[in-house]
C-alpha cells in the first residue's frame, strides 16, 4: 500500500518551544487515519504540517513522494486542488459572504472553472452539509456549528482526493454530527483519504482504519484501534467501545468489557 502523506524527521518550533520533535510518520492512501492525543501534544500542528500549512524548521513532508518544500508553483497548485483542510474554528473569512467563502477557493485553486460549474458545486456542497440559510450572510450571522458546516462544505467543494480535518464534530449538535459522519463515510467509500484530528469516540469507531497516537510532540503509536488501545486514555477507549456497541445494537454504557 502506498502512502499519500509522509513526514520525515520534522521538527516544528514556536519561539523556543519545540512542538514536534524529529517526528516521522506515513499516512496510507485510501484510508482514514485519526490523530489522537492529549491537549497540547502537538496533534493539530502535526495535521497542519502534513497539509503544508505549517512549515517545519527541519525535516521533509511528502505528498505521493513529492517534497512539498521543493514543489514549483504548478505542482503546489495541483496539490492544493487535491487536498483540502477543514479547520477546528471554521476559519471563514469574516468580511466575506458565505457565497464568497465558498467560491474563493475555486477561484484560487481552480481558476479555469466556469461560474456555472462553480455555482453548481456551491449548491451541492451546502445541500450536502445541510446548510439551509442564505448565502449572502456573513460568518458572524451564523452559529459556530453552522460555520463548521460551511468550513466542511468549503473543503469538499474542490472535490479533493485528500481531506484534512481538525476536530470536525466539535460545536455540532447531534443531528449535524450524524450528517457529518455520513458525509465522511460516503467520502471514504469513494476510495479517498482522510487525516482527522479527533477525540470523538463515535467518529473514530465508525471511520478510522488507523490511529496515530501523539504524545509530547512525538509518535507514541500507529496502528488499528485494537493495536494502539494500550496507549489510549481510558475515557477515549470507553467512548470508542460504547460507539462500537451502539453500532452493533448493544448498550454497554454501564461498562461492558
Amino acid at each position: 500500500m502506498s502512502d499519500i502523506i509522509e513526514l520525515k524527521k520534522i521538527t516544528v518550533m514556536v519561539m523556543d518551544y519545540t512542538v514536534l520533535s524529529e517526528l516521522s510518520v506515513a499516512f496510507p492512501e485510501g484510508e482514514v487515519t485519526c490523530i489522537v492525543g492529549k491537549a497540547g501534544s502537538g496533534k493539530s500542528t502535526l495535521l497542519k504540517a502534513a497539509a503544508g500549512l505549517v512549515i517545519p524548521q527541519w525535516g521533509q513532508v511528502f505528498f505521493r513522494g513529492k517534497d512539498l518544500g521543493r514543489m514549483n508553483s504548478v505542482e503546489e497548485l495541483n496539490f492544493r486542488k487535491k487536498a483540502a483542510f477543514g479547520f477546528q474554528d471554521a476559519a471563514l473569512w469574516a468580511n466575506q459572504s458565505i457565497y464568497n467563502n465558498l467560491s474563493l477557493p475555486m477561484v484560487l485553486h481552480n481558476p479555469g472553472l466556469s461560474k456555472t460549474e462553480s455555482d453548481r458545486r456551491i449548491k451541492m456542497a451546502v445541500q450536502t452539509v445541510g446548510y439551509n440559510e442564505g448565502l449572502a450572510f456573513r460568518p458572524a450571522d451564523l452559529s459556530m456549528g453552522e460555520q463548521k458546516l460551511i468550513s466542511l462544505a468549503r473543503a469538499l467543494i474542490l472535490e479533493p482526493e485528500l481531506l484534512f480535518l481538525d476536530e470536525p464534530t466539535a460545536s455540532l449538535d447531534e443531528d449535524s454530527v450524524d450528517r457529518l459522519i455520513n458525509i465522511l463515510k460516503n467520502f471514504k467509500t469513494q476510495g479517498r483519504s482522510m487525516i482527522i484530528v479527533s477525540h470523538d469516540g463515535r467518529l473514530i469507531a465508525e471511520l478510522a482504519d488507523r490511529l496515530c497516537v501523539v504524545a509530547q510532540g512525538s509518535i507514541a503509536g500507529f496502528g488499528t484501534v485494537d493495536q494502539v488501545a494500550p496507549l489510549l486514555g481510558g475515557d477515549l477507549m470507553r467512548r470508542i467501545r460504547q460507539a462500537r456497541s451502539r453500532a452493533d445494537g448493544i448498550d454497554d454504557s454501564k461498562g461492558g468489557t
